[in-house]
């Protein structure tokens, strides 16, 4: 059964179970671990290392969440005491207590962003009260109009480059201008008033509130309408124009947010850093050059792309997407990411985005409107569902001329 869906929250079905180092989630093929990485940013020695711990322990393959986080899979029930203790010394994991907590998103390739989501971290790690937030709240920090604003954040600060002084706090169509140095006391505010007022275990998000419950979660506000950038797609992705940030560098986009052991070797040879981002992506900064690596940064793409990394902004992976499915997932017998894969080639990139999804959970969704393919049979009834979709858009646009 395919579906077309806006991007809205799935039905609560219990406590918030999102996993992380300290609380793994045990699926058909082993627990389940996910780090955070407020902001995205991460050097490639750190993620060479953990694609280690994966092939040793697990699924070699590193997922890319949809927050912009590193999950991985198939491990032992039981984590290895190796895992701990190396992320810890890696340090993605400064405290036991927050391990869940630091969910932050944000735009790549922004400096001013980046301070930003360093400050409210830091903040987040300070506070006690912070460290009971649900595994799914999420933070997003953006400049005007970024394209993470269109993720489902719960809470977000908008920096802008023209105003370094200020920042504005954005909850529930709501907006307050302060100090930047104030935001992230702002921010924890709202968070301390959103914990008191958490119904139960099944609150979440800032959404699972009564309506005049989110409407004072941010004193003083006013009614505010954020209208984001559209996500940016694979390959250079524009910035500034300054001497000193020509460009933000290249946008890698990873198939089904699947980053293989060669394709981490591929970023550790290429740049000392990159950024995760929501879209199951990696922002590499070539525009500083190579630092740090054996590489020059005219071949760069060509030794991405020759890894399976994705710099195509036509690609059909651009528009397709799956949950894990089976066998990994106990809730289908659908191998969705081989149906995916399958279906790819013949995918219509100029078309709407399609999930795969072998239940009515459909995990790992895009924020932005799309398709929902439930337990097709095969990449045909993947490819069918598409057509249908853009059949049904185009007789709809006639109708309406």
């Amino acid at each position: 059964m395919a579906t077309p869906t806006p991007a809205t929250a799935p039905a609560r079905s219990g406590a918030d179970r999102c996993p992380g180092l300290l609380s793994p989630f045990v699926s058909a093929d082993g627990a389940m671990v996910r780090l955070r990485v407020p902001g995205g940013w991460l050097p490639t020695a750190t993620l060479r290392a953990v694609s280690a711990l994966a092939g040793t322990h697990g699924d070699p393959d590193l997922t890319l969440t949809s927050r912009g986080s590193l999950q991985l899979r198939g491990l032992p029930e039981v984590l290895p005491a190796e895992i701990i203790t190396t992320v810890g010394e890696l340090g993605l994991v400064p405290s036991a207590a927050h391990d869940r907590a630091r969910n932050i998103v944000a735009d790549p390739g922004d400096p001013q962003v980046r301070a930003m989501v360093a400050a409210l971290d830091a903040a987040l790690l300070a506070d006690d009260v912070a460290a009971g937030l649900p595994g799914r709240f999420l933070l997003a920090v953006a400049g005007p109009d970024g394209p993470v604003l269109a993720e489902p954040w719960d809470l977000a600060v908008v920096v802008d480059a023209a105003d370094t002084a200020q920042a504005t706090v954005l909850v529930d169509g709501r907006s307050l201008t302060v100090p930047a140095a104030r935001a992230p006391q702002v921010v924890l505010a709202v968070i301390h008033r959103f914990l008191a007022a958490r119904p139960g275990a099944r609150a979440w998000n800032v959404a699972d509130l009564a309506a005049d419950v989110r409407a004072g979660l941010l004193p003083g506000s006013v009614p505010a309408s954020p209208h984001p950038a559209a996500p940016p797609l694979p390959g250079p992705l524009p910035g500034a124009t300054t001497e000193t940030a020509p460009d933000r560098g290249l946008l890698a986009l990873a198939p089904l947010g699947l980053l293989t052991p060669p394709q981490v070797d591929a970023l550790a040879e290429v740049a000392a850093e990159v950024q995760l981002t929501p879209w199951r992506a990696v922002l590499v900064p070539v525009a500083d050059g190579a630092a740090g690596t054996d590489s020059s940064t005219s071949d760069v793409p060509e030794r991405l792309t020759a890894s399976g990394l994705v710099l195509d902004p036509s690609s059909p992976w651009t528009v397709l997407s799956a949950c894990a499915g089976a066998p990994g997932c106990a809730r289908t017998d659908v191998p969705t990411r081989d149906i995916a894969r399958e279906a790819a080639p013949r995918i219509d990139p100029a078309g709407p985005p399609v999930h795969v999804i072998g239940c009515e959970r459909a995990c790992g969704h895009p924020a932005r409107e799309h398709l929902r393919v439930d337990s097709p049979a095969g990449p045909d009834a993947v490819l069918a569902a598409q057509r249908a979709m853009m059949t049904r858009s185009r007789t709809t646009d006639q109708e309406d001329r």
